[in-house]
């Protein structure tokens, strides 16, 4: 079952950016249960990486497609890891987590 996820190369590069910090986190340290988000999503944004090199010249939205799995866990690190985010984030980027968040938590009720 595959959950959708609208982005634009704007978001796709907030999501980027706040997957930035899975480079510097250890798996090991991370408790039991939180260690399967850290591990797909470390996973996922070599994928989102690719996506946006891609899609770099192009300026119109498109649809992420997601396994359950990997929504869910998109969703735990957006909601769970917000303090590993870039402090320079202002209001766009926070709108734009937010946006993502509500609407992983929608299809993933």
């Amino acid at each position: 079952m595959k959950k959708h996820l609208t982005l634009d190369n704007s978001k796709l590069l907030v999501l980027n950016n706040s997957m930035q910090a899975l480079d510097a986190l250890d798996l090991q340290s991370q408790a039991k249960n939180l260690r399967w988000v850290v591990s797909i999503c470390k996973e996922l944004r070599t994928d989102l990486l690719r996506k946006g090199i891609d899609r770099r010249e192009k300026d119109k939205s498109f649809v992420l497609k997601l396994s359950y799995h990997k929504a869910e866990a998109l969703l735990a690190y957006l909601t769970g890891f917000e303090i590993y985010f870039p402090d320079d984030f202002g209001s766009y980027e926070a709108n734009a987590i937010l946006q993502m968040k509500n609407e992983l938590h929608k299809q993933l009720l």
